[in-house]
């Protein structure tokens, strides 16, 4: 595989381009170009990022990911983790020609899949209880990140990720609960237009994207693998599980002549 073959890592909630720490070496290792864009406003301070991105749709997030994508010399594979996971999918489907491949790590649920879980609902109804939940931010708390996001990180790993980590939309996550009340269908994903491979990876202990959502979103695609890491939690792209994640990807590649 030959260096140009660009991967776009796109992160997930509360995160920036520098989140993927580790990740992103290894996948380089792998012979890939690694671009790894913060997704906008999150590269602001926290009380600043905070009132900006309050009410920055989906569709806001895609538009930006769409300069980055078709200023590429070359098809990308897409990769998103979580909420990066959902913005994958709905970049893939508005550039179907220009992409090799998708790479889900627990991808956030798109519009139509059922995402009512006990461990999900726990992790934010206290966001949806505010009156006006759809534009304030959503902030990252110890409580979120440490017991539903990264349940099986060590501590240190813990409160490292948890310092650099920023206020995400409201907006955004009024659009993923109730897309059947927004006319704009912003987490609503072609996924007949997604033609290429697929890989889906979930946890049996993914607490905050069930491995249930990533199981029915690797069935809405007729080129899916979907691969569940037991006991591994949200964080696929860091600790014990990260050489298990880069392994299944580097797999993938080969089956599909990426390398």
């Amino acid at each position: 595989m030959s260096a140009k073959q660009h991967i776009i890592l796109i992160h997930g909630t509360w995160c920036t381009g520098d989140s993927w720490g580790d990740f992103v070496p290894a996948l380089q290792a792998l012979g890939l170009t690694v671009h790894t864009p913060t997704l906008r406003y999150h590269d602001l301070p926290m009380a600043e990022g905070a009132e900006k991105v309050a009410s920055v749709s989906l569709i806001d997030y895609v538009d930006d990911l769409s300069q980055l994508l078709l200023s590429l010399d070359s098809p990308p594979i897409i990769l998103g983790h979580s909420l990066g996971g959902l913005l994958a999918q709905l970049l893939a489907a508005r550039h179907p020609d220009y992409h090799k491949g998708v790479v889900l790590l627990g991808p956030a649920p798109m519009a139509g899949i059922f995402a009512l879980y006990p461990t999900m609902l726990a992790a934010f109804y206290r966001h949806y209880l505010q009156w006006g939940f759809w534009k304030k931010p959503l902030f990252p708390t110890e409580d979120r990140v440490f017991k539903y996001c990264m349940n099986h990180q060590p501590e240190h790993l813990r409160q490292q990720f948890y310092q650099s980590l920023v206020a995400e939309s409201g907006r955004v996550y009024a659009e993923i609960a109730f897309w059947f009340l927004d006319r704009k269908k912003a987490a609503t994903v072609d996924t007949d237009a997604i033609q290429t491979p697929v890989l889906v990876i979930s946890g049996t202990d993914d607490k905050i994207v069930v491995a249930k959502i990533a199981k029915a979103t690797a069935k809405k695609y007729k080129n899916a693998t979907y691969i569940e890491l037991k006991g591994s939690d949200h964080m696929y792209d860091m600790g014990q599980f990260m050489p298990q994640t880069v392994a299944l990807i580097d797999t993938w590649m080969q089956q599909y002549h990426f390398k």
